[in-house]
Formats: structure tokens, sequence, C-alpha cells
């Protein structure tokens, strides 16, 4: 049943007029959104068996749109690759015809959702918290609008972009990132959170609140419990926080009446208590008004946290965020970190993390298995990873890096392509051509590669001092024109991770 409801919606040339969606032919089509999601390891849980149906159901041979929201916490300035699951999430669904809504917390940002955390967020000031989510909000054109490119690219999809613009496009119904193609947009739970006064909210939502339920999640009992030694916490947990349910719930209520229909919250495994919250206030709320209830009102879907094969989970309070923005974590950095991806981990993180079909994942990690040591998986997952995040060029700049410094082939390397991917950085440096004779120990120091010669020398001596990644062997030894990597640079480094580029000026 729900194989044929997902071919024929498939099959349509149904581009659901006012919203401009397209279904696209790469799409495997023996799935609906909720095996798509099962297939790519981002679904835990759901609410209810029911959401299967709900979102392949359809009507006069159309399948019948529905609107998915997901949050994002602008606790911090970037997003990080943990947030990412939810996102790709609602990617998934939005390529089968459904509406997917981005909810920055610019209100519920300044509370803080006590789930998966042992202490008390650090309040943001208003100022903070508004730069945050305009920084988050310029991240979600930006990675949403490289997922287009990419789906454009690789399999021939035709998604028209809106244009990013510093000042928020007010909308109706969301913030549009897409023109046609695609329907994702951005809503900020400041705009109903902010009019609402303390005495409204407690009469419309505190009073369909069980306190009993509230006190049952485990983001509170996680912190209310005694220790273990049968001593209270210290911390225990802020009526702040504990009120951080109910807002969460009344985001939901909102987006779930006019003009959003929203019938569908997605979050990590660690949101099911507040997912869960919402679903029950929706449904009280409809009860209090005299709707006969023969259904689940909404549908709630968790995600796996992400996590390495160890358990290591990622984000801000596990202090091992890998960052979106560039501006806090580099393209190359970035890029190495999912090349160092272990082979526990490179096949879920394939599938979880990136838009390469389960069939050439699967055949990647079959070649990848015949010969685990050239890490095929691996350069692939930092390949997809990076031109998805940060785009095409990226990946250009992150494997130019690589190669000037990890690299044994420096030679193939063109000085205008490392130039500009190393543009900006201190490790970069311009020398006359007149360094050609002086001794390599005390180049090392000019650079401030070491802190002296004295130090370059102790380093040399060692086997740790390495002119264009070959050891060196003669503390003497001056710097000769061959040396020079297409007769302009050479890269010096002191042990693995200490490196300068030097680059010659023209004759």
């Amino acid at each position: 049943m729900l194989r044929s409801i997902a071919w024929r919606a498939l099959k349509s040339t149904r581009r659901a007029q006012h919203r401009h969606v397209r279904f696209y032919s790469d799409l495997e089509t023996d799935q609906n959104p909720i095996q798509k999601l099962k297939s790519r390891d981002l679904l835990q849980a759901a609410t209810s068996s029911a959401v299967e149906s709900h979102l392949a159901t359809e009507k006069d041979g159309a399948l019948v749109p529905r609107t998915i929201y997901a949050g994002v916490d602008p606790s911090a300035a970037s997003m990080h690759v943990g947030n990412l699951l939810p996102l790709l999430a609602l990617l998934h669904c939005s390529r089968y015809g459904h509406t997917g809504l981005v909810l920055v917390g610019g209100g519920t940002g300044a509370i803080g959702d006590p789930s998966g955390r042992s202490t008390e967020r650090s309040a943001l000031d208003l100022e903070q918290l508004e730069a945050n989510v305009a920084s988050i909000r310029a991240q979600m054109y930006q990675f949403f609008h490289n997922a287009a490119a990419y789906l454009n690219r690789r399999h021939g999809n035709d998604i028209e972009l809106n244009p990013y613009t510093p000042d928020h496009r007010a909308e109706p119904t969301g913030e549009r990132l897409f023109s046609a193609g695609l329907d994702i947009r951005l809503v900020n739970n400041t705009t109903w959170l902010q009019p609402v006064s303390i005495i409204e909210f407690l009469s419309n939502v505190g009073r369909h609140a069980r306190v009993n339920d509230m006190l049952a999640r485990d983001s509170v009992k996680s912190r209310m419990n005694l220790a273990k030694d049968g001593k209270e916490s210290t911390e225990g947990l802020s009526f702040t926080e504990f009120t951080y349910q109910l807002l969460q719930a009344y985001d939901f209520s909102v987006l779930h009446r006019e003009p959003y229909h929203c019938s569908v919250q997605i979050g990590g495994s660690d949101q099911m208590g507040n997912i869960a919250a919402g679903i029950d206030l929706i449904r009280r709320q409809e009860a209090s008004k005299g709707k006969s209830i023969q259904e689940d009102p909404a549908y709630g879907l968790t995600l796996p946290l992400l996590t390495t094969a160890n358990g290591t989970k990622f984000g801000k309070s596990a202090g091992n965020a890998v960052w979106l923005s560039p501006k806090h974590l580099s393209d190359l950095d970035f890029y190495q970190y999912f090349l160092r991806t272990s082979d526990a981990d490179v096949g879920r993180f394939l599938r979880s993390l990136t838009l390469l079909p389960i069939k050439e994942i699967e055949s990647v990690m079959a070649e990848h298995e015949q010969q685990r040591s050239k890490k095929r998986a691996q350069e692939v997952l930092a390949t997809e990873m990076t031109e998805l995040v940060r785009g095409e060029q990226a990946v250009f700049r992150a494997r130019v890096a690589t190669k000037v410094l990890f690299g044994s082939r420096l030679e193939e390397l063109r000085v205008g392509d490392v130039i500009t991917t190393f543009q900006n950085d201190p490790r970069l440096q311009t020398m006359p051509r007149s360094i050609l004779g002086t001794e390599i120990v005390n180049l090392a120091a000019d650079s401030q590669l070491t802190t002296s010669k004295g130090e370059a020398r102790r380093l040399q001596k060692g086997g740790g001092l390495y002119l264009n990644n070959i050891s060196l062997t003669d503390a003497n030894r001056p710097l000769l024109a061959t040396d020079l990597l297409n007769d302009r640079f050479i890269v010096l480094r002191a042990g693995k991770q200490q490196h300068r580029i030097i680059v010659v000026e023209e004759t």
C-alpha cells in the first residue's frame, strides 16, 4: 500500500500550485519519507506508528502535503554537525513534497533547554542572543542553498533559490528559502512568544499542563533526583528551565494552528519529552474547544543523537563541537575531521550526514573494505560533508591544504592555488628571493616556526624538522633554488602539526 502511494506520488507531475514543489526521479521509488529516514539511520522513535501513513497519504492521485518542523537552539553563534540531523531529515521529507519549517528559538533561547544537560546554561544577554539568531539564519541559507546546489548538480534537480539578504523577510507562514523545487521556511518563535503576557500564557497554556507529567520528563528527573550517595543535588533545576517544556509545547501548538498547519515535529532523542508535551497540549486545547479527537492530533519523530561508535556525543555540551561556520573551524580542519573518521563510524556517517544515494554508499563501502588503509570511505565522507556544508570551493581549498601540509607530491601544486588557499592564514609568509642560500634552521626561526635557531637545531637533530615534508638531515643545509616547488615556494614543518609555507617573490 505505502509502496504504491509513494510510487504514484513520485510519478505525479503535480507541482502543488501554491507551493511550487516538484518530485525528483533520483528518490528511491519504493520508499515513503519514514522509510527514507530509516534507511539513512535518521529515525529512532515515533510517538505513533500512524505517522508513516500520515506522511504518505494521497488524495486525488497526489500526495497530501504536510508541514514538519524542527527547532534550532541559538545558544551559540554557529551550529555544529550535531544540528545537521534534523535539518537533513527536513530536507529528505521536503523532497517528497512536504513543507519543512526550521524554528530558530529567538524566544526560548533566552531560557535554555535543560534536556541532556547536568547544569544550567549560562544566560545570554539580548544583544548576544539576537546576534546568534542572525548568524544561524545566515547559516541556514548557506546550508540549504549548498544542499540545493548539490542536488541540482548531482541529480539534475531544478531547485530555485531565494537569495539571502541580511534583513529578515517577514512572511505570514515563514521566510521561504526557495522559490521553487523545495518548500523549506524559517520561523522565529519570538514572533509569538514576545507579544504574549504571562497572564495569557498561564491561562491558555499553563492550565492544560499537569505538574506530575512535567516532573516525569527525563530532562527534569535527571536534574531533580537525589544524587547516588543520597545527598541532594547542589545544581538542581531552576523554575526557568522547568518551564522550558511548556514554551516548546506552546511552539508546537502555535505551529499546529493556522496559518502553519504543522502536524509533525522532529527532534533529537533527548527531545521526546518536549515533543510529547506539545502533542498533549494540542490535544487538551482541542478537547477544551469541544472537538472530538478520534486520532492523534499531531506526531513526533526523534532522531538518534550523533555519536561515535564509542558513544562520544557531538556538541557544545560535550566540548567537541564540529562547527559549521568557517569563522569557528577552517575548511581544512572541517575536512580533516571527517577524513579521520574511524572505520566503525564511516558507513553510518555516510548514510546519516550525506545526500549520497544508499546504493552509492554501499558501493563506496564495498570498495573501502577491499583495502581499508586507503581510507576510500573517509575521503568520500570528507568530500561530501565539506561540499554540503561549505560548498564546492571549500573542497578544493581543503584538498590543496591537505596536500601542502600532509602530502608527499608537493611538486604537483600550483603556487596560485596555494596562495589562494592560505590567504589570511599566518602560516603563509612571503619572503624575498635573497633567502636562497640561507640556512634552513635560520629560516625556521625567522618564520617563527620555531622560537629560536637553537630550537630548530634540536628539532633537526631529533628528526623533527622537515623541508617539503622530507626530514632534514643536515643542520647546516642552505636553501637551494632546486628546493623551490614550482620555483616559488617551500613548506617547512616542525614535528607533526606546525607548518610554514614560504612563498618567494618573483624575480
